[in-house]
């Protein structure tokens, strides 16, 4: 049986996966209508964007992202596929790749981060 300090924290670690649940929910449904990308395409294409004056390695993405590796490719394999990002050979290190986002994943990206702050803001402010 649980304490009422137990059944305290239960309570709230669900109210906090219901937050995020229904806001995720929002979210993706917004970004799917509006802008053609997933929640994760645009989290993935954001992280991306933030490195706006150089490449951001792959391996730097998994690091910044709970998402498996395996993961984190399908992702950028569709935003590419888009037109979004692009891919590059790392000099220093063959097994790395460097990732860029384009020109139009840039229009699409700037498109899609006004979606997602506003509504975070009405669902989270």
């Amino acid at each position: 049986m649980l304490d009422m300090a137990q059944n305290d924290v239960v309570e709230r670690w669900r109210s906090l996966q219901s937050a995020y649940l229904s806001t995720a929910s929002v979210l993706e449904r917004a970004l799917g209508e509006r802008c053609d990308l997933g929640l994760s395409e645009f989290e993935i294409l954001d992280l991306v964007a933030e490195e706006r004056q150089d490449p951001c390695l792959m391996r730097d993405l998994v690091q910044r992202t709970p998402m498996t590796q395996s993961a984190l490719s399908r992702i950028v394999d569709r935003l590419q596929k888009a037109g979004l990002v692009q891919r590059m050979e790392c000099g220093f290190d063959r097994r790395s790749m460097f990732v860029a986002v384009t020109e139009k994943g840039a229009k699409v990206h700037a498109e899609a981060q006004q979606v997602y702050q506003s509504l975070l803001a009405d669902e989270l402010g």
